[in-house]
């Protein structure tokens, strides 16, 4: 057996003084507890950026084909709807879905309050799943590919504002070549994704009714909604798109789209970066101190080791694997509790957030089995690293006058 294993582990088994067990105890509750921070803070974090990315692909998908100009309007200038592009883009392996939709501003008239709105025509294939997932009461548009259908779904905010409840029929105005259009639509659905300045905006119809107050036929639209299978990859696939429709179109994704949103989604990144950093250091500090402490307290160990015959590096990989034996309890006390909090919360919601502000009623947390090799695996390393600093130390001590030492 190597001589370094087998003194390191009869001192890893032995508990020294009192006062030694208690700092090296503290320290392995610091490893615990600084990792433990370190799975919340980054599941916090990419739960967050996770939960408003869904959130805005709900309403407006990943990636949009308009008309080339600069309107930043809700009302784009309409495109034909029939494009030479569409098959090309569809039978790509990483896109999901192209669908066609048509935006138009109106006015929801009801007998105590107006409200202006924004219908987002959509057609019978259309990827209901997010709105599905948030609606609170009523049903989907029952959308038909021939016939008109006088139906829409409404945020929650604002049905409570106008006092409004499924199954209502609604004066809705919309003006057009300065001619005031009135249609007479059903309430069917009431939805509440949280995302505060999207509910109060935005509510969805037939594709049909919004290009009938355009034009007189269903030839054009405002643009194209298309969805792809991998995120990593919008970037190139907004480019790739963009060469396949020519020059009178354009492809824009929601990272360019809503530029400011995904600004201050990166930007908390930063949070969770300093919040790791300064864990970090917490562990270090408390794991050096520790092991100053035991090199005192193990002085006279020291010394009888190195008369005996022990060179420098086998005294110092001893107190290494007695560090070790600090690092991986604490390693999995930061497992079980960060990850039990973390589970606790998923499940039950038991942690909440005001809605108007952060866009989610409870606190969102996603940890992938990456980022929990990664932390720790990184907090061994740089544990292990940082305890050779003391370690090294050991070399300097003379057996004569550590085992004279008291």
């Amino acid at each position: 057996m190597d001589f370094s294993y087998f003194v390191g582990k009869k001192l890893a088994t032995q508990s020294g003084k009192t006062f030694t067990r208690l700092i090296i105890r503290l320290a392995i509750a610091a490893v615990g507890i600084s990792l433990a921070v370190m799975l919340l803070a980054v599941g916090v974090v990419k739960g967050f950026q996770s939960e408003i990315k869904n959130k805005i692909v709900g309403f407006d998908g990943h990636i949009h084909v308009r008309n080339l100009d600069l309107n930043q309007s809700r009302e784009l200038k309409l495109i034909p709807l029939e494009q030479a592009f569409i098959d090309t883009v569809r039978n790509h392996p990483l896109v999901k879905s192209v669908s066609p939709f048509c935006l138009k501003a109106g006015i929801i008239n009801t007998k105590r309050e107006i409200e202006g709105m924004v219908f987002k025509g959509v057609p019978r294939n259309y990827d209901w799943d997010f709105i599905q997932s948030n609606l609170k009461v009523g049903r989907l548009p029952d959308l038909k590919d021939s016939v008109d259908t006088y139906e829409f779904v409404l945020s929650q905010k604002v049905a409570d504002r106008l006092q409004l409840d499924t199954g209502q029929m609604l004066d809705v105005f919309f003006i057009q070549d300065a001619k005031v259009r009135r249609r007479r639509m059903r309430l069917v659905g009431i939805f509440s994704t949280g995302l505060g300045e999207f509910d109060k905006t935005i509510c969805f119809t037939d594709i049909r009714v919004i290009q009938r107050i355009y034009t007189t036929d269903y030839s054009e639209v405002s643009g194209f909604e298309i969805n792809i299978t991998d995120l990593e990859q919008l970037e190139t696939m907004t480019d790739w798109i963009d060469d396949q429709i020519g020059i009178k179109l354009r492809a824009e994704n929601i990272e360019e789209k809503h530029v400011v949103i995904f600004k201050w989604l990166h930007i908390v990144d930063s949070n969770a970066l300093i919040i790791i950093i300064l864990m970090t250091i917490v562990s270090v500090v408390n794991l050096i101190t520790a092991f100053l402490i035991l090199i005192v307290d193990r002085t006279q160990m020291i010394g009888i080791l190195k008369s005996l015959g022990a060179n420098n590096n086998q005294v110092v990989r001893v107190f290494l694997l007695k560090g070790l034996s600090m690092v991986v309890p604490g390693l999995i006390i930061g497992n079980v509790l960060g990850l039990g909090l973390a589970w606790l919360q998923v499940k039950t919601g038991i942690i909440t957030l005001p809605e108007e502000t952060y866009y989610m009623a409870t606190v969102p947390v996603e940890i992938s089995w990456q980022t929990i090799a990664f932390l720790n695996v990184m907090t061994l390393i740089i544990s292990l690293l940082m305890m050779l600093i003391p370690a090294i130390m050991v070399r300097f001590i003379s057996p004569v006058k550590a085992i004279r030492f008291n």
